[in-house]
């Protein structure tokens, strides 16, 4: 008889990977992810099929994660730059704070493992972002150029934010705020 499942211990699989994937790439192994997370290497297959699925689910997860910090309290007023920085501070911030989580999800985004679907899965949980930065572009010189380009672009803005704001903790917040001017310019 299949031993029932626990939502703690999927959560704790999940996180064991994250970590992992942050340290060694994604050619940490399921014995590994399994030894971090304190279960039985078999219990990764509980449940998730493959390596790929466990990787797939991990994604989504941070995705959702900084989906959701982003779009919370973000500000109901017509002001795009006051929405733009809004979602420009949560998500550097967040970064900041979580550098593991950043990096895993870093490893995670440009890996063949993600399939399409979970993409764009997560690309629809973050419509609303990807309509304002859009919005925010639509009469700069990026007006006419791709979507996942300007998005492109912006993550390389937010990704080196990020990484100064962690070497300069005692400059995060003036790093933070020099980039959005810079990512407003460059949008506007």
């Amino acid at each position: 008889m299949a031993r029932p499942r626990s939502e703690d211990r999927r959560n704790s699989i999940m996180a064991a990977a994250a970590e992992l994937i942050a340290e060694l790439g994604l050619s940490a192994s399921t014995a590994e992810i399994a030894k971090r997370a304190g279960v039985p290497h078999g219990s990764i297959f509980t449940y998730f099929d493959t390596k790929a699925d466990l990787l797939n689910a991990v994604y989504l997860d941070l995705k959702s994660e900084l989906t959701q910090v982003v779009l919370a309290d973000m500000p109901a007023t017509d002001d795009m730059s006051a929405r733009l920085r809004h979602l420009w501070t949560t998500w550097t911030h967040w970064g900041a704070a979580n550098p593991t989580r950043r990096r895993a999800l870093a490893q995670l985004s440009v890996s063949d493992q993600i399939t399409e679907a979970s993409r764009l899965s997560a690309y629809e949980e973050a419509a609303e972002c990807v309509h304002l930065i859009r919005e925010a572009s639509a009469g700069g010189a990026l007006k006419d150029a791709p979507s996942p380009y300007v998005g492109a672009l912006v993550e390389a803005m937010t990704t080196t934010t990020i990484d100064f704001m962690i070497r300069e903790p005692a400059r995060a917040d003036a790093v933070c705020k020099s980039g959005f001017e810079a990512l407003w310019r460059a949008l506007r």
